[in-house]
């Protein structure tokens, strides 16, 4: 039986007046691969960034809680005027009737109806079994909670003048004294584990260059090799092949895949291609407006679930799968064949 690492009840969030989240409740397992799919704004991302404390959802609601307020201010405001001096007729002016409802015994507010108790529906998020936020208020300790949870952009998030194993070295601050992370003072076994990361990404040859120079897929490969530097317990990506080539998404994909299988790390990954989530999360969950439309095994998410959840046509679903299939055909054909094509140019432009 799986203990839960991640748990969500009752989570509302409003951005102004515009609600976005609505009575969220839902459980992530250890060692799951789980994919959060949706239209663009169903709040997927909105999702994601409470778990590790990045932004607070609504606070508490109480059913009555009006009219409990109103009953209250109104109780204080007699009350104060029962303290008031009683004014009469003999000091009144002319022109004002007697106020001689304020001489009248008031009873104090302990003697009036008890306000009945109101259910709390207060939101509340757990992760690794460490509160990190309820009521819409963050934990003391949210910044200590953090550090076992990994979280990867879309846009990298990457400082792009520091080299590729200073970025990675990052994931290390959790753990080590402020000074040291001020100073950029990291241990050897630090700097071993860093480029240990690199190597099991792909990416050690690459680690003394300037972050800025990597193409995006690198990129989110060294934000990958950062989160296991950190040592997360906890995996949240934010569309990480969003803005990546059919090809650098398919490689990010595989080591998120790998690090669930290998080291039993919870992966909760948001996707925009249905695809990549039947490939590789055994359990999908499914935002539409704000709700869980969805939450079940990847493999019975048909077609037909699939156009309620995103408002289109099956033919449009399929029509995109198609495109991003060949698309992928296309950019490898490309690839195998550029040199042919390069190497033919050049030898006929010397004719």
């Amino acid at each position: 039986m799986h203990t839960n690492v991640v748990h969500i009840s009752e989570l509302n969030k409003s951005f102004g007046v515009k609600q976005v989240l609505f009575d969220l409740s839902l459980q992530v397992g250890e060692g799951e691969m789980v994919a959060l799919i949706g239209s663009s704004g169903s709040g997927k991302s909105t999702l994601l960034r409470h778990l590790p404390g990045l932004i607070s959802g609504d606070g508490a609601r109480r059913t009555g809680e009006e009219n409990s307020v109103g009953q209250d201010l109104s109780r204080a405001s007699l009350a104060g005027m029962a303290r008031a001096p009683s004014l009469s007729s003999s000091h009144s002016p002319p022109h004002l009737a007697p106020l001689s409802f304020l001489s009248r015994p008031f009873s104090s507010p302990a003697a009036s109806p008890a306000i009945p108790s109101y259910a709390s529906t207060a939101s509340r998020v757990e992760v690794l079994g460490r509160s990190i936020q309820c009521g819409g208020r963050l934990s003391r300790n949210v910044r200590q909670h953090r550090s076992g949870i990994g979280y990867i952009f879309q846009q990298f998030n990457l400082v792009g003048r520091m080299s590729v194993i200073g970025n990675v070295l990052l994931g290390s601050l959790g753990r080590i004294p402020r000074w040291r992370g001020v100073c950029g003072f990291f241990s050897a076994a630090e700097r071993r584990q860093a480029f240990e990361a690199l190597e099991r990404v792909g990416m050690a040859k690459y680690a003394w260059r300037r972050a800025s120079t990597l193409s995006g897929g690198q990129q989110q490969r060294v934000a990958i090799a950062r989160a296991l530097t950190q040592r997360a317990k906890i995996i949240l990506a934010d569309e990480p092949v969003a803005s990546l080539d059919p090809e650098s998404a398919r490689k990010v994909m595989d080591l998120l895949a790998e690090i669930n299988a290998q080291d039993k790390t919870t992966v909760l990954v948001s996707l925009h291609q249905v695809e990549y989530a039947r490939r590789y999360c055994p359990r999908t969950i499914a935002l539409k407006e704000g709700r869980i439309h969805y939450d079940g095994p990847t493999h019975v998410l048909s077609d037909m679930r699939l156009a309620g959840i995103y408002g289109a046509e099956i033919s449009t679903i399929d029509r995109q799968r198609n495109d991003d299939a060949d698309n992928a055909i296309d950019e490898i054909s490309l690839k195998c064949h550029s040199g042919i094509t390069y190497e033919f140019l050049r030898a006929a432009s010397s004719f």
